[in-house]
């Protein structure tokens, strides 16, 4: 088993393993890593839940964080080994909450938040989840029609992509100096198609899935960075990982390939032509997933500050949102490429409902 892979019995010794953002600003120590011992709870304790039924504790994980002081090669080790790099406090706090404020605010007008609530805590205002789904095929199955609050919800949540406040924090300047030092790319290029997303509790999930298949206009080059715009409980939705997928990835792909000779050139490229599932992705169930591929499902607590980077044949999903707080969970996929190299120029554009994309 890889290092940094829990099985999800606790321990021997559990040493400190909740971590808490004082933890990160001291200095990184090699003799107090906490790679390879995060294990903030028993799975068995914890609301975890698919479109189909409960998580079953047994087939849980816990992603390993990274000190983001760890020397790169270290990390670049991990990163090569796990298919993903979860990074502790990399970005500043009080610009991701600012964000975070100002994207609820933003989506007030929907009914979104409980009333008299601090739009930066983000808490549900409890009405029906389907006024909230996001705009595209699950919302034009299962979304409210003629509803008011909810035509308002998909208006304000496209609008957001290009609203000051999130085109300023997709800048950010540290994340952006990290994917330099960590790729070894001169100069970074972010693509313009961003994903930010809101998840209310009990409403749709990440379904299965991974990235090339939507980027396949380009080489498996590109490096995902999932952003959290504020805190996600274990329970709160966060994006989860299959445990070593990246062969599960890049076997689909090759299956696909070999699969496409009936296929135009545009079909080939597309994650949504006649030969994938309908809506592109790999499942929609993930407790029968997980069982097939007999790997776990890895997940974590996001605090503030935190990024996970993944490789682009990395399957990962999300469980319904279940937090205790009736916290919105709510992040961004910002996906970096080396604009000297060959990439999807199909993303150099903002996201829109339906897009082919």
């Amino acid at each position: 088993m890889a290092p940094g892979i829990l099985q999800s019995e606790a321990p021997a010794t559990l040493p400190g393993q909740k971590l808490k953002q004082s933890d990160h600003h001291a200095p990184y120590n090699p003799n107090n890593d906490i790679y390879g011992n995060y294990y903030p709870a028993d799975p068995a304790t914890l609301s975890l839940e698919s479109n189909f039924g409960p998580m079953d504790a047994a087939t849980i994980g816990y992603l390993q964080p990274t000190h983001r002081d760890t020397p790169l090669e270290i990390m670049r080790e991990r990163f090569e080994r796990d298919g993903y790099l979860l990074i502790k406090d990399l970005l500043p706090h009080e610009p991701v909450l600012k964000c975070r404020r100002e994207y609820f605010t933003h989506m007030s007008p929907s009914g979104l938040l409980r009333e008299g609530s601090d739009p930066v805590e983000g808490t549900f205002s409890g009405k029906d989840t389907r006024k909230y789904l996001p705009p595209g095929n699950l919302r034009r199955l299962f979304g409210l029609k003629g509803d008011a609050e909810s035509d308002k919800y998909a208006e304000l949540m496209v609008s957001a992509h290009e609203a000051d406040f999130y085109v300023n924090f997709c800048k950010f300047p540290e994340l952006r100096e990290f994917v330099s030092r960590f790729t070894d790319w001169t100069s970074p290029h972010m693509l313009q198609r961003t994903m930010l997303r809101a998840f209310v509790p009990d409403s749709e999930l990440t379904p299965v899935h991974f990235d090339q298949m939507y980027l396949r206009a380009g080489p498996p080059t590109s490096l995902t960075a999932w952003v959290p715009i504020g805190p996600v409980s274990l329970e709160g939705g966060g994006l989860m990982y299959l445990e070593g997928s990246t062969d599960i990835g890049m076997k689909t792909e090759d299956d696909f390939a070999a699969n496409a000779h009936n296929l135009t050139d545009e079909e080939r490229v597309s994650a949504f032509n006649k030969n994938m599932n309908d809506g592109g992705f790999l499942s929609r169930d993930t407790v029968a997933y997980g069982k097939e591929s007999k790997r776990k499902w890895l997940i974590a607590e996001y605090e503030v500050g935190d990024v996970i980077f993944h490789n682009p044949y990395m399957v990962h999903a999300s469980c319904k949102n279940k937090d205790p707080n009736a916290r919105i969970r709510l992040a961004t996929d910002l996906r970096f490429v080396d604009p000297e190299k060959p990439y999807d120029r199909r993303w150099m554009k903002v996201y829109k409902p339906l897009d082919g994309l």
